[in-house]
């Protein structure tokens, strides 16, 4: 746990870090070119990819749900009256 954490922080500050360094590159070199911004690229992949698993999973619940609800429940051993 404490290994995933750490490499988020780096992550996280390198990414951080890039994005500085992309700004003030961009700031110096003509107006008229196009600056490729991999950094949020890659944050808006990662954030694609989260959002994929959670929808993919309240999907999966939802389908879960109405299949239970289309089945009669039958009972295995059923009651006996004496």
């Amino acid at each position: 746990m404490r290994v995933q954490t750490l490499l988020l922080l780096l992550f996280s500050i390198i990414c951080f870090a890039s994005t500085n360094a992309i700004a003030e590159d961009v700031s110096s070199s003509s107006e008229n070119s196009e600056s490729f911004h991999l950094t949020g690229l890659i944050i808006l992949g990662f954030s694609l990819m989260g959002w994929t698993f959670i929808l993919t999973l309240l999907f999966i619940a939802i389908m879960k749900i109405v299949k239970k609800t289309k089945r009669q429940p039958v009972q295995e051993y059923p009651l006996r009256c004496k």
